[in-house]
């Protein structure tokens, strides 16, 4: 087996069964944490795993042997029965973005997306209510090519989009057709743990008689994973949504995500907003014992 193109092989596996990381690692008797390095690239199975795995997918897909691994991607969709997919990257990110740029996201994405992928919490503060914070609901999802989609959600209100991986930044772009208005977001990522915290700026425009451009900092934090089912994590993602009070009660918001949020303005140079890296919260999982986050 070659081990360049496993992990994208393992991805469409679980898509084509519907299949959750957790799932494949109990059927398969393995530790959570392996199934994730595999699908992460940083590791291949093991020639019993290996031969495990394929026992499993032989289960429940006809023909399938240990020769499919070493074919080639579109020979690997043949084998599990998949049609070929349409290019990876839509019309509009190839029209909007050079190709060496978005293949090196797309290389990005496949090495370090899944890191991001959950859902969460935004916070910033409130245009019009002074010293409020509002929060919306995010869930993000990459898919088999290396891009990041999101869907955040407020109210009534959604936005959907996609983000490009590019070093350790994630640059996002979302619409909300209903309302006719578009989002932009630039978020300071995490180098190698799986991403716990992130911060970043948002743009997008105030819901004034002019539709006025704003920008806001923002802080978000982790607050549940993916099942790997889109209906399953689809329903969490609107009930997440209907529970969450946009306006966050006094005292909720901790303080320091308002400190951090509060220094994102730039005495030196008015109307500069910013989010230094050397200052960002964007983290990983805190090792056990350090810290009380």
């Amino acid at each position: 087996m070659r081990p360049d193109g496993f992990s994208e092989k393992l991805r469409l596996v679980l898509k084509t069964l519907v299949l959750s990381r957790t799932g494949l690692a109990s059927a398969l008797n393995v530790d959570k944490s392996l199934v994730g390095r595999w699908a992460a690239g940083t590791v291949i199975p093991s020639e019993h795993n290996l031969a495990l795995l394929t026992r499993f997918i032989a289960e429940r897909i006809d023909g399938f042997t240990m020769l499919d691994w070493d074919k080639d991607l579109p020979g690997f969709r043949a084998a599990l029965g998949v049609a070929a997919a349409a290019s990876p990257a839509s019309a509009a990110q190839t029209q909007w973005i050079p190709a060496a740029l978005l293949e090196e996201a797309m290389r990005g994405g496949l090495r370090r997306g899944t890191s991001y992928e959950g859902f969460w919490r935004t916070t910033r503060f409130s245009n019009d209510l002074p010293g409020r914070c509002l929060r919306d609901i995010t869930m993000i999802r990459c898919d088999d090519s290396g891009i990041i989609h999101f869907r955040a959600g407020v109210e009534r209100v959604r936005f959907e989009g996609w983000a490009l991986l590019l070093q350790h930044q994630l640059f996002s772009v979302g619409w909300e057709l209903t309302g006719g208005s578009m989002i932009f977001g630039l978020y300071n990522g995490v180098a190698r743990n799986r991403a716990e915290i992130l911060d970043g700026i948002s743009i997008g425009t105030l819901q004034d008689a002019g539709g006025s451009p704003t920008a806001s900092a923002c802080v978000l934090e982790r607050i549940g994973e993916l099942t790997g089912n889109a209906d399953t994590d689809l329903v969490r993602f609107e009930a997440e949504v209907d529970a969450l009070e946009p306006v966050a009660p006094d005292g909720e918001v901790p303080e320091a995500v308002r400190n951090h949020l509060a220094r994102t303005t730039s005495p030196e140079v008015p109307g500069l907003l910013r989010m230094l890296f050397s200052t960002s919260m964007a983290r990983g999982p805190l090792a056990e014992g350090n810290g009380t986050g």
